[in-house]
């Protein structure tokens, strides 16, 4: 008998600037069940209630820690909040992805790394040019020795 693995219940705080092509990527995979939006501005959650109506919305971010039976919270917020907000999901529980940077000081992130890996969560940060043509070659080039030291 074959047993399909469950979607992972995500939600996503931050609806500005980068947080509507998370949740566009996230509605489009099988593999997640995007369950909760959040946002400070009503204006934004009003816009993702158009795009997403079956989506719940809220402007507690709390709410994405308690009740709301999510598995991972997804963090497209100002960087001032990505400490705290990370710190609070993964005592909650929760795997985060957070978005680069992923916090202000090498100690802040320090911190985040220890408290994933003894809970036994995972902590990713974004990663989007990583694999763009123009970063991987000028990591060739950097490599290289080519522009010197």
């Amino acid at each position: 008998m074959k047993t399909t693995k469950a979607a992972t219940k995500v939600g996503v705080v931050g609806c500005g600037y980068w947080g509507p092509n998370l949740i566009r990527n996230l509605r489009q995979s099988p593999d997640c069940d995007l369950k909760l939006l959040c946002d400070a501005s009503e204006q934004r959650l009003n816009h993702m209630r158009q795009l997403h109506p079956e989506v719940a919305t809220t402007r507690r971010f709390e709410d994405l820690l308690n009740g709301a039976d999510l598995d991972a919270v997804v963090i497209a917020t100002p960087v001032r909040h990505h400490y705290e907000m990370a710190m609070a999901c993964l005592r909650a529980g929760k795997h985060v992805f957070i978005e680069k940077p992923m916090a202000r000081t090498e100690a802040e992130g320090e911190e985040m790394v220890a408290l994933a890996e003894r809970e036994g969560l995972v902590l990713m940060v974004g990663h989007t040019f990583l694999f763009s043509p123009a970063v991987r070659r000028m990591k060739e080039i950097v490599d290289a020795g080519d522009i010197g030291e």
